[in-house]
């Protein structure tokens, strides 16, 4: 893999994480190569990697896509990310320390600021910001790794249902209650707060799924 390909990488699982590359939205060579001044080698060979761990799909005649998935293969996922996360939070309570409890604390603070403002985009950065500061305070390096291993699937639907009417406030509303609850110490009910927040993606799908089509 050539260094040009790798950073291309990078780049484009942090726009699809962050919802500016949705789920179908088509990806073409010309339109990459202008942008990131890249030729048609490391492009493809950035495209075959990403196909290849499932964050983009190939078909015809529209060449690379940012992936769809399936309403049961979403809904799996969201269950095994919601038992992850809410053991990071159990975990995060009881080994917190105060340079993680302000990181967690600034995540928070950049949620409710992009919450106020509706900017979708800079919500999505915050919110995984916000998650990623949880993760670090379990300072357990194999749950960090899964994480960021399911991350790389479950990131791309998290911001979809930003577009609901009142989601980003209620999001920040969910936020600031697990958030109250990991540094009062209170491990479990961080974890079933923590269940319940990522569930409800699950509980959504239907209107995800809508929205991916349009």
């Amino acid at each position: 893999m050539t260094r040009a390909a790798d950073k291309l990488i990078t780049q484009l699982t942090e726009e699809i994480s962050s919802g500016i590359l949705r789920p179908g939205d088509q990806l073409e060579e010309a339109a990459l190569a202008e942008k990131y001044a890249l030729s048609r080698t490391p492009i493809r060979e950035a495209i075959r990697a990403m196909v290849a761990i499932g964050l983009l799909e190939t078909r015809p005649r529209k060449g690379a896509i940012v992936r769809i998935l399936t309403a049961k293969e979403l809904l799996d996922l969201f269950e095994v990310g919601a038992g992850l996360e809410g053991m990071a939070c159990r975990l995060a309570a009881a080994a917190l320390t105060q340079k993680h409890a302000e990181s967690i604390e600034q995540a928070l603070e950049k949620c409710i600021a992009a919450s106020a403002t509706g900017d979708k985009v800079q919500y999505s950065i915050a919110n995984l910001e916000f998650h990623a500061a949880i993760h670090a305070a379990t300072d357990n390096h194999w749950l960090i790794e899964q994480l960021q291993n399911i991350g790389i699937h479950i990131n791309p639907y998290r911001s979809l249902p930003y577009d609901l009417r009142g989601r980003l406030a209620k999001s920040t509303e969910e936020h600031t209650m697990i958030c109250l609850a990991i540094l009062s110490g209170e491990g479990e009910r961080a974890s079933e707060l923590m269940r319940d927040h990522i569930l409800l993606q699950g509980k959504r799908l239907p209107s995800v799924l809508k929205l991916i089509a349009h």
